[in-house]
């Protein structure tokens, strides 16, 4: 061999497993405490589907060819997948349908000091039912799940695609300009959105508009009363409306204070139509969390139905949690080493008779090397004796010995 290896690839260590296990296990009690059943997606999804809703992510994807010869994809989205399957499981567009998730997606990421070609993400999506308070709801949900593993210094930045989508219908630009508006808004390319849209031909008023609305962040009272000096149609009121009706539900839920409004921020991910919020920790290389509403991604496939959840890349928060100590010590691996020289009846009865009380025990040969750091304490067997630190043990010893360790 020659040594190489796909870039972004790397296995996963005891440690790291128990603690990812640690995490997901948190999440899943919010999921519950909420209302929300658990589901798993097919692993594979549509090529050209995934292209369609996701066309920024099409060089991203990890495509495979099928023995009929089509193109599936391995998933690199969560949300998809669930409406798909709810629209043909669930045709009821009203039915309320409240789902969560942990499963691992398939495209890019980078952290602080981390990158690969997936990751493990958690969500939740709510769907047949469309209401600020539903909003408020899901966005509450996602700032639990950070609260019920350590992370409590946290802001949320809660926004509108509608804002912008109601200006960019106004202002008459083609579908492909604004879709280069919400690449460059979601990158934060603020030197490149202007010259882009100095390149536009719009009446003056939507220009000032469309120039302003990057800068449109900051404390909620103060930005949403710009922001409603900047309406120039209904539509754009409409959407600032909403917010006020969640920032009130979250004044209720106790997250008032973690808020900041945001109408220039958008999504690598282009189905939001309302709401969207993301959610930031203090020290935090990127967002944890984000979402928003998507109520018209499920007409794809044939019903139309209102929905609204989020996501959030679990490797990221891990990142996050070790970097800032809130992540559980290494520990040993098992919790009982037996070196013998000669395996017999005795020990392997023993040893059988442990692990069914539930000790963790390993027996090794003495001519096999380990990792004494793996395991809480380590013991001799030979002739059919016990012993530990040049110390003959009793059958009783033992017994303690065991209990002891677990």
């Amino acid at each position: 061999m020659d040594g190489n290896s796909l870039d972004g690839v790397k296995m996963l260590h005891h440690d790291e497993i128990r603690n990812y296990a640690r995490i997901q296990r948190r999440l899943l009690d919010v999921f519950s405490r909420y209302g929300c059943k658990l589901v798993e997606t097919p692993n594979f999804a549509d090529y050209d589907m995934c292209s369609t809703v996701f066309p920024d992510l099409r060089k991203e994807m990890v495509k495979t060819v099928d023995a009929d010869g089509t193109v599936p994809v391995l998933r690199p989205d969560v949300t998809l997948p669930i409406v798909e399957t709810a629209a043909r499981e669930y045709p009821q567009a009203r039915k309320l349908l409240k789902f969560a998730y942990v499963s691992t997606v398939f495209r890019n990421y980078s952290g602080r000091s981390t990158y690969g070609r997936d990751f493990l993400q958690g969500g939740a999506e709510i769907l047949g039912i469309d209401s600020a308070e539903c909003d408020g709801e899901v966005i509450s949900m996602a700032a639990d799940l950070l609260t019920s593993v350590g992370v409590e210094d946290m802001h949320i930045d809660l926004g509108n695609a509608a804002y912008g989508n109601a200006l960019f219908d106004g202002s008459g630009l083609k579908e492909e300009e604004k879709r280069v508006l919400r690449r460059l808004l979601s990158e934060r390319d603020i030197v490149a959105y202007h010259v882009f849209t100095d390149s536009l031909a719009l009446e003056q008023s939507y220009r000032d508009v469309l120039d302003a609305l990057p800068m449109l962040f900051g404390p909620y009272s103060e930005i949403s009363a710009k922001a409603r000096a900047y309406c120039l149609n209904g539509a754009m009121h409409n959407a600032l409306t909403r917010l006020e009706e969640i920032n009130r539900f979250l004044t209720f839920s106790g997250y008032r204070d973690t808020l900041q409004l945001d109408l220039g921020f958008t999504g690598p991910l282009g189905y939001y139509t309302d709401m969207i919020f993301k959610i930031y920790a203090n020290g935090a290389f990127c967002e944890l969390i984000s979402g928003g509403r998507y109520n018209t991604l499920s007409r794809l496939f044939g019903v139309d139905r209102p929905a609204c959840g989020f996501g959030m890349n679990i490797n990221i928060l891990y990142e996050f949690m070790k970097d800032g100590g809130l992540l559980k010590d290494n520990e040993p691996a098992s919790e009982l080493a037996v070196i013998y020289d000669r395996c017999d009846e005795r020990l392997v009865a023993d040893v059988f008779r442990w692990r069914r009380l539930g000790c963790r025990i390993g027996i090794y040969n003495r001519e096999v090397f380990i990792d004494t750091r793996d395991y809480k304490s380590i013991c001799q067997y030979s002739d059919g004796v016990y012993s530990k630190d040049g110390k003959e043990l009793s059958a009783a010893d033992m017994e303690v010995l065991v209990q002891e360790v677990r």
